[in-house]
């Protein structure tokens, strides 16, 4: 199989879960920084322009001052002045706490920029809570949706996977660059399907949603991986490789 060609995520574009209006339900303070550019049941959509950062956090946004504006991002308060719930507030703590060179990548771009806002969505099911950190041109240019998962998986920078079977092979790859974006690539040769960027990454990201990579074992993880893809276990190699924030290493072959 042909190595992998990085390709970079989709930009300017609303993440997923679909776009019908409802009824507003989730509840804001009746004063707060940022504006809601969509909301329903399920997902709230807040964007916050160079401005409304430097209110909400004390700090003007400049390219020396990105580890300061971040550090504030990482308090709770921060995201109460905002609108949010102290149970969201913390939520989205530990979100941009486990993603720290992604989100001091988008505000490093908010920085250089007069037009571009931050982009919190907030998505919350029965089953589990999404926080997706991106930019959005305030003045109708495109910027960058950044997907991201549950905090366990957001603590991977880096996975690569290869499964090779008899005649099929199945193998992707993802990464988190650090200005911020996303690279990634999904084939499977069963199933015939070929994802790059957002789609791709999308794919990768539900194998490993609330599986913490960190804390199992090789056989769980090609387990997990075997599982959520519906693949056999007849397979003649297995290898595996995950980077994490923390900068440890994780790599295996079968």
């Amino acid at each position: 199989m042909n190595k992998f060609v990085k390709v970079a995520a989709a930009t300017g574009m609303v993440l997923s879960l679909g776009l019908t209006t409802i009824a507003p339900t989730a509840s804001f303070a009746a004063e707060k920084i940022g504006t809601v550019t969509y909301q329903d049941s399920y997902k709230t959509i807040q964007e916050f322009s160079k401005a409304d950062l430097a209110k909400l956090t004390g700090v003007q946004v400049t390219v020396a001052n990105v580890n300061s504006v971040y550090n504030q991002l990482k308090v709770n308060k921060t995201w109460t002045k905002a609108g949010f719930s102290a149970d969201q507030a913390k939520k989205i703590v530990a979100s941009v706490t486990a993603y720290t060179q992604q989100i001091k990548g988008i505000l490093t771009g908010i920085a250089k920029s007069n037009n571009t806002d931050l982009r919190v969505v907030y998505v919350t099911t029965p089953y589990t809570t999404q926080v997706n950190f991106g930019t959005f041109g305030s003045s109708g240019s495109a910027g960058t949706d950044t997907p991201a998962v549950t905090p366990a998986a957001l603590s991977v920078t880096k996975i690569e996977v290869q499964i090779e079977y008899k005649k099929q092979d199945v193998e992707f790859q993802y990464e988190v660059k650090s200005n911020g974006t996303v690279k990634a690539k999904f084939e499977n040769e069963f199933t015939k399907e070929k994802l790059e960027g957002a789609a791709a990454q999308a794919k990768i990201e539900a194998i490993f949603a609330n599986f913490d990579i960190q804390k199992k074992s090789q056989t769980q993880i090609v387990n997990q991986v075997l599982t959520k893809l519906n693949l056999g276990k007849d397979y003649k190699e297995f290898e595996f490789e995950a980077k994490f924030s923390n900068n440890s290493k994780l790599e295996f072959e079968i």
